[in-house]
């Protein structure tokens, strides 16, 4: 009697894109190689150049994602408490300023600042915003920044106006850190620091940026 022998099915290859976990999976399959008496040893930091030879040896294609160290971005885990005491040290706005922007009563500023209670969301995206300007004037070097902060330097808005709004961006900061350094540099040629007149903040308040409107 003639007994037919069926071919045994063979696996169809398959895809199988390896993102943020591709060092882990990699190293699995790089340790059974060696044990198989390869007598290689497999750098995971090189996967990209020995991955077509690890192709030809399992039924399935890698994908090796790299991580993009630029997009890397590390997330601000300062408090609301934090973030205010940086406004108030570096902004020096005044509470009822602070509260009015916030749209809140200066008792809630208080409570927040004690950490007593935590801000709601929006509240807290526009503390993040006013927080991140006063790291940008520190960063920079700009002294007093708290005359900076209600100038009308963007076709008469201040970048308190862009906080109350809930519109303050950090291309607004930038360009207000730009421009004061252009101040200071203007202010240094001018001679003015060297007279001994009475220091005026006078000649802060100017509309310079392009696009404001002439008072």
């Amino acid at each position: 009697m003639y007994t037919a022998t069926l071919p045994t099915p063979r696996p169809m290859p398959f895809a199988a894109p390896i993102g943020t976990v591709a060092t882990a999976a990699l190293a699995l399959i790089g340790s059974a190689l060696a044990v198989g008496g390869t007598g290689s040893i497999f750098e995971i930091s090189r996967a990209g150049d020995w991955r077509r030879m690890l192709e030809a040896r399992v039924p399935f294609h890698v994908d090796v994602a790299t991580a993009d160290d630029s997009q890397e971005q590390h997330p601000d885990l300062r408090s609301a408490s934090d973030h205010l005491a940086n406004i108030r040290q570096v902004l020096i706005p005044a509470i009822s300023d602070m509260a009015s922007v916030l749209g809140v009563s200066r008792q809630a500023i208080y409570k927040w600042i004690r950490g007593e209670v935590t801000p709601e969301p929006d509240k807290f995206e526009r503390i993040l915003a006013l927080s991140h300007a006063a790291d940008a004037f520190r960063d920079a070097g700009i002294p007093r920044a708290s005359s900076l902060l209600k100038m009308k330097a963007f076709e008469g808005r201040s970048l308190m106006d862009f906080a109350a709004a809930g519109q303050l961006l950090r291309s607004h900061i930038q360009s207000l850190v730009t421009e004061a350094k252009a101040m200071d540099e203007a202010y240094d040629r001018s001679g003015l620091a060297r007279s001994k007149a009475k220091p005026s903040e006078d000649w802060r308040a100017e509309l310079s940026i392009p696009g404001s409107p002439e008072r």
